[in-house]
Order: C-alpha cells, then structure tokens, then sequence
C-alpha cells in the first residue's frame, strides 16, 4: 500500500508537591484532520515497533505543537518554518520519544531541518511537502484527547481552569469560556475571499492553513495558556495567536470588543528600566535577578551600567531619547536620523536577518512603521549585526546603544527579555490585577501590552488602564483605542489601488 495516504470545566484545585514536578499539558488539541487521517492509516498498515507500548496521540501531540510553535508571535511572517521542540518535556511524556519522531520523518509526515549544529542549537522540525499540498486540499481540523498520555510524570488538564498557570492569572484566563465566540462560518469565507494581505497581491495558500488552524481552536473552544517565568513571561493564549484580521470575527457574550493598547510599548518599557536602575527600584531589581546570572550582575554588569549612566554624554541622549518616547512621537523623530526609500508610495528599507544571514526587502505605507521596525532591530538584534540602520542609530545615540549593548553582552536575547518581563509585570499583575478587583464582572483579555473588554465596559478600561500604568512606572502613557469591529482589512486593498493606482500599474495587477 502506498504511503501516499491521506469537556467539561472543572474548577482548579492545589496541586501536590509531587504534581509540581510533573508535566503538565491540556487534554483536548486541535490537528488539522489530513495528518490525523494520514497517521491513522499509516499506523494500521505500517504499525511502528517501538521499544514501549504504542501511544497513537504522541503522534497527535508532536503535530500539534508544531503547529502551535510555527503560529507563534514571533514567526507570524513566516510560512512553514522550522520550529524546536522541547526535549525534556517530549522525554517526560514518553522516554521514547525519538523512535515517533523519526517515525514521522519516515514517514514523510515531517522533516528534520539541516541547520542543526550539536552543542550550538536544537533539533528543528517542520512538515513535508506532500503534507503542506494536503492541508491545501483539506483544512478541517478535528479535536483530539490526550488523557491516555497520563502518567506518573504527565498530568493532563481537563480545563484551562486545571492549567498550572490558571490560578495566578485567573482574573484574565476565567472568560475563555463559551461566550467568547469567534463567526466561525464568517472567518473561513474570509479566508477563502482574501486575496490581499499587508501590501502584497501573492499566494496566500500556506498562511491560509495556518489562519484557519487558528480559528478553529478558538471556534472549538480548545483554549490553552502559558506563562514562562525563565522567557518572556507573557501570558500566551489563543488570542494573542489571533491574526489581527480576525478580530472583526471574536465577540463576548454577544458584545463586541474594543481594545488599548499601550503606544510605543517597548521603548516606553526601556524608559521605565533605565529610571528604575537610576532610582534603584525594587521591582526591576527583582526583575534582572530572573534574567541575568546573579554573580554577573552584581560582579561587573551593573558596574558598567552605572558608568555608562553617570556620563554627561549618555545623560544629554537619554534626556532627548525620553521627551522622544513619552510625547509618543518616537517613529515619527526617528525620521531625521534615518530616511528609508520611498517609491511609489510604499516606504523600502534593507534589513539584515541573523537567521537567515543575509539582507531582506521590508515594504510599508508609512514612515512610522518603517520606523518602527528599525527601532526593534535596535533592542533585539544582535551587538555584532550588519544592519546599516543599528550603525546609524549608534552613530546618533552612541552612549543609548552602548547602554542596550550592555544589556546583551551574554546574550543578544538578554534585552528582549527584559523589557518583555516588565511588560507582563506591569499589564498582567498589576494593571489588570487592580482593574479586576475593581470590576470582576468585567471580561479582561491582553495582548501582550494591549487590554481588551467589552464596549459595556470600554469608558472604564480607557480611564482605568493609563492610571494604573502610571502608578506602577511613575510615568505617564499614552494610549491608543482599538474598535476590534472596525477593522475591514480586504478593503484596505481597494483603498490602496485608489490612492497608489501606479504602483498596482506598474507590478501587473
């Protein structure tokens, strides 16, 4: 035969100090019902012999996080990326764990990317191609249960109110309930329809898959959250996966949802963090304590934060830097420092991708995010990147650069980090936290460093969110209101072939 084949919420209790060192992962998860089919089969006709008992939905977790891994935030632009898997975890659910994953890569169901280095990087996995052409031909997806991976290792959670991190964020993780509903029918005819997606006319097949995937675990109802203390500490769940242009899709209890979002979130945060350190402040003490390796940090990394602190040079920078950020106009100065092309009405700027080693096109219709772009590649790229926009900036900043280079000398991920753990500290336990003992009956959803309710409740939010942020920071935000059913992103191509006809002329559509 050809291998060409295609519950109910219980409430969280305290977990025991032996289940505190067991695994835990949620019972019920989406896959896409052409792989589920294909390991179906497979697994009748070409049965695996494995060392242990055969457990099929190890195969269904695998896939699974996978896709899970590849709809994170961080490789949104990319199409079927190579993603890690965490071998501790894999090893704790089934010590075997090697023989079914190299029982999908002879199966053609996955594959083993080949830019593994032993010591420097971890094993990286993503589907086969003949699997990507049947997703194509099939996007359904199937709920599948997990219960019999249950051991004395694994604890599988009937409930996100069950997930370990439920407890502590239950002011927020409490509405993933039935009332949050997503126009299940109205999102896929949506997919089908879309033919144009952030300025470009291209194929959109792949991104498709992946989009669907995403509201189907949300139509379903297969919620999941995370919380990792030793990265990035923000609160993961199935809305900050939500492509944006679903959000016209999701209501709450039958009310539309209307968001905030911190404006210039990131740079605001490393304000905050540089004012902490001057102050000494205890909450961002506690907070490098989690990232940095306590013998360095007191040995000579704050040694060299403070010199470079107490320099007139770095005090003049900093004083421009933070008018720049807290005016909320930070994109916009940028603008005199560094002038990307401008063609037909789309702005153009080359950066340098560290994974990929070489400079990639980046398009946008406006100033301000073009620049926005170039200032994350400030924090988060590496100190020895060949990127010509970081130079320019260090050129213009070079006692603010040589300050965020500090940050990274162990490690270029470091800064990223930081300024993300500060994020989640201050929107989730705090922010949110007082808002919430406030309003209980208020819904409260975060993006990252957005805070979303219902439109009931939006005059409350608007009011109550700057006000907290500045208690925590000592400095005040500036906020921006997100209707999420104003958005209408197909037409924004209409919009564009009105106001750019010659672009549209000139590339052929």
């Amino acid at each position: 035969m050809s291998k060409k084949l295609l519950s109910k919420n219980k409430t969280a209790r305290k977990l025991t100090r032996n289940e505190k060192h067991r695994i835990t992962i949620a019972n019920l998860a989406l896959i896409p019902s052409a792989i589920k089919n294909y390991i179906d089969t497979l697994v009748k006709v070409y049965r695996p012999n494995f060392k242990y008992k055969l457990k099929v939905e190890f195969f269904y977790y695998i896939i699974t996080t996978i896709i899970k891994r590849q709809n994170t935030y961080e490789n949104k632009a990319l199409e079927n990326i190579s993603v890690a898997l965490n071998a501790t975890i894999l090893r704790g659910i089934k010590s075997d764990y090697n023989e079914y994953i190299n029982w999908l890569i002879e199966q053609e169901i996955i594959f083993k990317a080949e830019n593994y280095e032993p010591g420097r990087s971890s094993n990286k996995y993503c589907f086969a191609d003949f699997i990507l052409q049947s997703l194509k031909e099939d996007s359904s997806s199937e709920i599948v249960e997990m219960e019999a991976l249950e051991s004395d290792t694994v604890i599988v959670s009937k409930s996100i109110q069950q997930l370990p991190v439920y407890k502590d964020n239950e002011h927020l993780l409490k509405w993933f309930d039935d009332k949050l509903i997503i126009d299940f029918q109205g999102a896929k005819k949506y997919i089908e329809d879309l033919s144009y997606f952030e300025g470009e006319i291209f194929d959109l097949t792949q991104k498709k898959i992946r989009w669907n995937h995403q509201i189907s675990a949300l139509h379903y109802k297969v919620f999941y959250a995370t919380r990792n203390e030793e990265s990035d500490f923000r609160l993961h769940t199935g809305l900050t996966s939500l492509k944006k242009i679903f959000k016209p899709f999701v209501t709450y209890n039958g009310q539309e949802i209307i968001g905030y979002d911190l404006k210039n979130s990131q740079p605001f945060f490393m304000i905050f963090l540089i004012d902490s350190i001057i102050n000494n402040n205890d909450i961002i003490n506690k907070i490098l304590d989690r990232i940095y390796n306590k013998n360095v940090l007191s040995s000579f990394m704050l040694q060299k934060i403070c010199k470079c602190l107490s320099t007139e040079g770095f005090k003049e920078e900093y004083m421009t830097f933070k008018n720049w950020v807290l005016d909320g106009r930070i994109y916009e100065n940028m603008t005199d420092i560094i002038s990307p092309d401008k063609h037909l009405g789309r702005y153009y700027t080359y950066k340098y991708d560290e994974r990929l080693k070489y400079k990639v096109r980046e398009t946008n219709y406006s100033q301000r995010d073009m620049m926005k772009g170039v200032f994350f590649t400030l924090l988060f790229c590496g100190v020895k990147t060949k990127d010509k926009h970081y130079h320019t900036l260090k050129r213009a900043f070079p006692n603010l650069v040589e300050l965020i280079e500090i940050f990274k000398m162990k490690k270029n991920s470091d800064f990223s980090k930081l300024l993300q753990n500060i994020e989640s500290e201050c929107i989730i336990d705090y922010v949110t936290k007082k808002i919430a003992e406030q309003y209980p009956e208020m819904p409260l959803f975060t993006i990252h460093d957005s805070v979303s309710t219902t439109v009931e409740y939006g005059d409350i939010l608007k009011t109550l969110m700057p006000r907290y942020v500045y208690e925590y920071t000592g400095l005040m935000p500036k906020i921006e209101e997100e209707k999420w059913k104003m958005h209408d992103y197909q037409t924004d191509y209409k919009k564009q072939v009105e106001l750019h006809p010659e672009w549209y002329a000139y590339n052929g559509y």
